[in-house]
């Protein structure tokens, strides 16, 4: 399966340890070597903004999608190729999935969390089979495996749903994931 364009989420805050703009900075010179468009929420701050810096500093391609209430100077980012602008945040969600052939998490906070198990649910569900990456700088998601751990120990879910994400400590691991990924066979999500 080939990855043309890949929505990355994560943070908007520019108060944050310097590893993870290093992580983000790393995976948007990949992205343009491997010729993979970004399409990210527009934001010219945070890891949203590092990551969209060094695509264009590596001559890739970008395309921010953003709502309109979130249009602001100085947030939204002036060196996009493509900015899209939608009524709301719902329609930026579907505009961003429909756009991407696969999604990674950055480091981030609760919109991140909200807009990776969006995708991760419409994975389970059959709506796509396209690959889901976190990106665990630092052990940032560690916390949030362990509950995926108990959510599938206590049945909530099934262990075969560990496939619907990958985990990667390295802007580079993921890539070589993103670039190698078969979707995999997921059982049926109900326990019947």
């Amino acid at each position: 399966m080939k990855i043309n364009r890949l929505a990355v989420y994560c943070s908007s805050s520019d108060h944050i340890k310097k590893i993870y703009f290093d992580q983000a900075d790393g995976l948007g010179a990949l992205m343009a070597i491997q010729n993979i468009e970004l399409v990210y929420g527009g934001g010219m701050v945070g890891l949203m903004g590092q990551v969209a810096k060094s695509i264009k500093n590596h001559q890739g391609r970008t395309i921010g999608v953003t709502p309109k209430a979130l249009q602001i100077d100085g947030v939204v980012n002036t060196i996009d190729d493509e900015l899209i602008i939608t009524d709301d945040m719902h329609s930026r969600k579907a505009k961003m999935i429909e756009l991407a052939d696969g999604f990674i998490a950055l480091a981030g906070g609760f919109g991140t969390l909200e807009e990776m198990l969006e995708v991760m649910t419409l994975k389970q569900l059959g709506y796509h089979q396209k690959p889901i990456v976190f990106l665990n700088t630092d052990g940032y998601y560690q916390k949030l495996f362990d509950m995926f751990e108990h959510i599938y120990s206590e049945r909530f879910a099934k262990a075969e749903y560990r496939q619907l994400y990958h985990i990667s400590q390295t802007p580079e691991a993921a890539v070589d994931y993103l670039t190698q990924y078969e979707p995999p066979n997921l059982p049926n999500k109900w326990f019947i």
